[in-house]
């Protein structure tokens, strides 16, 4: 570098004196004349190098541009002169040129060795139009080039695709099930509807209960309550008193059905919605670890072949759900129904593994939960067994994040549980939650991430247990962890509501699967004060003083309500819908009305982030028919809850309907009469033999799907579940029996990154039609990328078998 910043020095010398002398020769030339520069001429160069010096660069390249905006002024990359000894012209056509960051002209001029140029042009108004300037600085000429953007076509609106005469039916489930599905977390016996605070409502438990058409889901304090006031039996240390539960059980009972005051008249007026209960346990006093049961003494501890550890625990369980509870033999007239379900313990990893003071190991946890189940179904009553009718489950897990550590949560952890413990339960049950602000993140489950969590719980199930054991989503939603510790917000309120409506499509996927999907929403849940300063967040009710602008302290709803709202009506048989978009989520039934005539109900959920106008065919019925159209939907406006109902005249005037960011609509058209379902649909899923495959750049991945049942009017999707870093391809090449299938570029919900902002890594599902006539009883799936790592987590195959074809565009 330091030679040839010499040379140059020596060059700009010999270059200033030959200048000079050229001038003093031009001036005596001139008879002296005024002017010491040539004089310039129309299209005459202005400086005229004398003949043995360099003028000619060296050769220099513009970079092509292409892709670019229409109308908009491009600039090339910048070059540096080289290879000329004297000041030579430069000159450009169809563009501008800039020397050394100077201002842009047209015009001609002169450059010297050293200076750096810049080209810009303006592109074409058209698409796919290249425009090109030519630069020439002393002999040499150069081309840059710019390309717009290829024309693309229009966006097509998403269609929503409504076949109101086909009945569609999952695994023989075609009925939607409210007791499954509008469900609170709470029971009927709860304080909270009745002795905390001063409700607005004169009669909260049946206006929300019976007006919106709601059940009971879940309780996780009565069970601790009643075992607090039990004494520790004198022949077996460390168990209950049998007796005292016998009896205490049957005070309970006593009371729950003759009392006549307002309240236990009220709870039995309501407890036909609480025929599907979950019973839940927390760590403490139910994990035999020394803690105090309430009455001086504690679970036993004792872990051997006769009583394996948990045994206390699962007897105390055995004897609260036979002895507390109407014994549903046909006989007894005594107690509120019995539970239908038992978690044996909430979120039992977080407390006695990752944050415990002395953690036990997750091993121990899941030999717990058999060793509590078997106890549940062992008691005896009068030497007969009470508890053949309770569905026992577990392990309730809070955080089902399969992918953390390269999968390694997924073997040590919920593959585990299955491995241990799966063969003892009734179900497996979840907690669901989008985290739509944690540590600056946003880490969503909804969409793509919850669809390939279940396929990876389901095949495994079918691989190792021989049946895929159905699900209890005992909470899902979103938690606000920015807004922790902070005064109830609608804004808090409207993630939640989202949420819950995104969950609880998928879940309504598997009617057949699911056997409780309870929204995380309590009543008022005041016992959040014992350890915040404010109740829990997301609840059902709030004091009027704590929305902005509102005073008192009587008890009114939160945006939560709206939820139900929203809902209220939805009942019927489920019939064939079809969105050409994969973040619409769409639902439909069809239901007999109190006057002998039919309603439908179109249920459509958006994932998307921005509004979106949809095309509405609803096919399969007499136009006339149509009584009366209503739409309700749930929206936000800058996250704040609306909820909106509007009627309109006539249906060409939902044909296209404005779907809000993220909202929910329900579309409820009545007849005039019975609309029948004369089509079917009969949907089967089939797992794949093998699952988590390791991904290998160019190394095809081969799974089987068999004993396909396979129609002549038949629809299948391969679902592919995907493990992967952020950055590589969720595009692979996929066949089926040797035919190639197009990878859709879409899938449910956001990409999972979000700018870098999103989930650490991609774990999701994507979604793939497959040609009815490629399909055959059995089948082989090969799936290659291009690019190394991470897991093929599971395969499977919804196959539908229809009885006519159904419209899908």
């Amino acid at each position: 570098m330091i030679q040839d910043n010499k040379n140059l020095f020596n060059r700009s010398i010999l270059q200033k004196t030959i200048i000079a002398l050229m001038v003093s020769t031009s001036i005596t030339a001139c008879g002296g004349g005024s002017s010491s520069s040539p004089i310039q001429e129309p299209d005459k160069p202005i400086v005229n190098p004398p003949a043995d010096l360099d003028s000619s660069p060296n050769e220099f390249v513009f970079t092509a541009q292409t892709e670019v905006e229409l109308n908009t002024y491009i600039s090339s990359n910048p070059i540096i002169v080289m290879g000329i000894e004297t000041d030579v012209e430069i000159s450009i056509s169809q563009g501008e040129y800039a020397i050394n960051d100077g201002e842009f002209t047209d015009t001609k001029g002169t450059v010297a060795v050293n200076d750096s140029i810049t080209v810009r042009l303006m592109s074409s108004d058209k698409a796919s139009a290249e425009v090109i300037s030519q630069l020439t600085i002393g002999d040499y000429t150069t081309p840059f080039s710019v390309t717009t953007l290829e024309a693309k076509p229009e966006p097509q609106s998403t269609k929503l695709i409504f076949n109101l005469d086909t009945v569609h039916t999952v695994a023989g489930t075609s009925k939607f099930a409210r007791e499954k599905f509008i469900t609170i977390h709470a029971s009927h016996t709860e304080n909270d509807w009745f002795n905390v605070g001063v409700n607005a409502s004169e009669d909260l438990i049946t206006e929300f209960m019976e007006g919106y058409d709601v059940y009971f889901g879940r309780d996780t304090g009565g069970m601790r309550y009643q075992l607090s006031l039990l004494a520790e039996s004198a022949l077996k240390s460390g168990f209950v008193d049998a007796a005292m539960a016998t009896s205490n059980g049957g005070n309970s009972r006593w009371n729950y059905t003759t009392s006549e005051d307002d309240r236990a008249i009220s709870q039995r007026q309501h407890a036909h919605r609480n025929a599907s209960m979950v019973v839940a346990a927390q760590q403490h006093p139910y994990w035999p670890d020394g803690k105090d049961t309430g009455q001086g003494w504690s679970f036993s501890q004792t872990d051997n072949a006769s009583e394996p550890f948990g045994t206390a625990t699962g007897d105390y369980m055995g004897q609260f759900v036979a002895k507390y509870f109407n014994k549903n033999d046909g006989i007894d007239v005594y107690g509120q129904p019995k539970p239908k379900y038992i978690e044996v313990m909430n979120e039992p990893l977080y407390e006695l593994v990752d944050y415990a003071e002395e953690p036990t190991t997750v091993t121990k946890v899941f030999e717990f939960h058999s060793n509590v189940a078997k106890a549940i179904k062992a008691l005896k009553v009068n030497e007969v067994k009470a508890n053949d009718n309770v569905l026992i489950g577990g392990y309730t897990v809070a955080f089902p994040d399969f992918e953390k550590q390269e999968f390694e949560r997924w073997e040590l952890r919920d593959k585990a549980f299955i491995d241990v413990a799966g063969a003892d339960m009734d179900f497996i049950s979840l907690h669901l939650y989008d985290f739509p602000a944690f540590q600056n993140r946003e880490e969503l489950r909804t969409g793509s991430n919850i669809e390939a969590t279940f396929d990876m719980l389901e095949q495994y199930m079918a691989m190792s247990l021989g049946e895929v054991k159905p699900f209890i989503i005992s909470e899902y939603g979103a938690q606000m962890h920015s807004l922790f510790n902070q005064p109830w917000l609608p804004q808090r309120d409207w993630n939640h509501l989202k949420a819950i409506n995104g969950q609880l499509m998928s879940f309504l996927e598997r009617p057949n699967q699911i056997e409780m999907a309870i929204p995380f929403i309590p009543i008022k849940a005041e016992w959040g004060r014992l350890s915040e300063t404010v109740p829990y967040y997301t609840r059902l009710m709030r004091q009027n003083k704590e929305a902005s602008g509102q005073t008192g302290d009587e008890y009114v709803y939160t945006e939560m309500v709206k939820f139900y709202q929203l809902w209220s009506e939805v009942n019927g048989t489920r019939v064939d819908s079809f969105a050409t978009d994969a973040d619409f989520q769409l639902d439909a039934y069809i239901n007999t009305n109190d006057a002998g005539n039919s309603d439908a109900y179109l249920v459509i959920n958006s994932l998307e982030k921005n509004s979106q106008v949809v095309d509405l065919s609803l096919l399969g019925f007499d136009e006339t028919s149509i009584s009366s159209i209503s739409i309700k939907q749930l929206s936000h406006d800058d996250q704040t809850p609306v909820f909106t109902e509007t009627t309109p005249q006539l249906l060409t005037d939902i044909a296209s309907l404005t779907i809000g960011a993220e909202a929910t609509a329900i579309i409820k058209l009545s007849f005039n009469k019975l609309i029948t379902q004369e089509h079917s649909q009969n949907e089967t899923k089939y797992y794949a033999d093998i699952y988590k495959q390791n991904i290998v750049a160019d190394s095809p991945l081969n799974f089987n799907l068999d004993n396909v049942v396979i129609a002549d009017n038949g629809e299948a999707t391969l679902r592919i579940g995907l493990g992967r870093d952020h950055g590589k391809s969720l595009q692979p090449t996929v066949s089926i029996n040797g035919n190639p299938i197009v990878i859709d570029t879409d899938y449910r919900g956001y990409d999972q990154y979000a700018n870098g902002s999103g989930r650490l890594q991609f774990f999701g599902l994507i979604e793939i039609p497959i040609n009815n006539s490629y399909v055959n009883q059995n089948n082989q799936v090969e799936i290659t990328f291009d690019d190394d790592g991470g897991f093929v987590t599971s395969v499977s195959m919804q196959y539908f078998e229809q009885s006519k074809l159904l419209a899908r565009e």
